[in-house]
């Protein structure tokens, strides 16, 4: 048995906190979250420097679904679903390398980092960024070198993407 489906399973033992993993990796947490990153850089007068990095997370966003198709990975909770009993719920989504949800925090969070340099905002936002990544391990529609990947991805996109803008602001 590999290392990921060995700590998916023993990430399943703590199963009985679905419903807080689910609350973490929603919408209307992320919304939530978006919104209120978006209002500070709303107060701080830098609203187009917040477009940039949703347009950033967006274009994450896609990538990851280009590279499901590539890699076609399936998710443990197809593939595996013999050593997780009582699992009822996997979604549609057969591939799961990268998970979006891990590539799209991460991308969010390194920008923000990046554009404002404020500790206690990136502190939240990575905490949370790492929280998500493992809800989609204990949710079993990860395994963990998935969110690992899908992470990576997204901290290189956003450095990737910081970089560029810094160039095109300076000519």
């Amino acid at each position: 048995m590999s290392f990921d489906l060995a700590f998916s399973q023993w990430l399943y033992n703590f199963y009985f906190l679905s419903d807080l993993a689910y609350l973490f990796s929603g919408r209307i947490f992320s919304g939530f979250l978006v919104f209120s990153i978006g209002f500070y850089f709303y107060k701080i007068k830098q609203l187009k420097t917040f477009i940039f990095i949703c347009v950033i997370t967006g274009l994450g966003d896609f990538i990851g679904n280009l590279l499901k198709d590539v890699f076609l990975q399936p998710r443990p909770c197809f593939s595996d679903i013999q050593y997780f009993p009582e699992l009822d719920k996997c979604g549609y989504q057969l591939t799961g390398m990268p998970s979006n949800h891990a590539l799209n925090f991460f991308t969010f969070s390194t920008l923000v980092h990046l554009m404002l340099k404020n500790k206690i905002i990136s502190f939240i936002l990575f905490f949370f960024s790492i929280l998500v990544a493992l809800s989609r391990v204990l949710l079993v529609k990860h395994l963990l070198s998935q969110v690992i990947i899908g992470s990576i991805i997204g901290i290189f996109l956003a450095f990737t993407a910081f970089k560029i803008s810094r160039r095109w602001i300076k000519v």
